[in-house]
């Protein structure tokens, strides 16, 4: 398998999985949503717009290198905190990471195998100059992801939401 097919197959996983835990998320009251259950992004309404603060703050880093996203990360906020909500209510965040999903696949779609000698410079959250290889910055976007989805489904079970499968091989149409 090639280098880009791999995340290819990531960005539609995380499409497939964010989706059905969402959907388990928005089964629970907004109370719930929105309650505090001691974790550091405090709820499930806070670790989802971490997870969407992380994707954004990375893709607008990485328009700069990748123009498919420079046109299209301009009409997505910009993220100026770790913590902060971008999305009060849940159900239009699950509108909102759908779109951000779609995205992130149309991205990947476009990568191509010599990419993988691209490197990122950016600035961190701290202000420090960082300069990564562009594989290292893809297995960190999709890691980020993987485990904070991996805080908020054991939210949803502390809460008795079944939620199914969360198995990447069982990702449906991936035979």
């Amino acid at each position: 398998m090639q280098w880009s097919d791999h995340y290819r197959r990531h960005a539609r996983y995380n499409a497939w999985i964010n989706q059905s835990l969402l959907e388990a998320s928005l089964s629970l009251p907004v109370a719930d949503q929105n309650k505090d259950q001691g974790v550091f992004f405090h709820s499930l309404t806070g670790s989802w717009n971490h997870i969407m603060v992380g994707d954004l703050l990375w893709l607008n880093r990485l328009a700069k290198i990748f123009p498919i996203l420079d046109d299209k990360i301009d009409n997505w906020p910009l993220p100026t905190q770790l913590d902060q909500i971008l999305y009060k209510n849940l159900a239009e965040l699950a509108k909102a990471r759908q779109q951000l999903d779609e995205l992130i696949i149309q991205w990947c779609d476009f990568l191509r195998e010599s990419d993988c000698e691209d490197r990122l410079q950016y600035f961190n959250s701290q202000e420090a100059l960082r300069v990564k290889p562009l594989p290292d910055v893809m297995q960190h976007l999709f890691n980020h992801q993987t485990h904070h989805r991996g805080q908020i489904s054991a939210l949803l079970s502390q809460l008795g939401v079944n939620y199914g499968t969360t198995d990447f091989i069982a990702m449906p149409g991936d035979d």
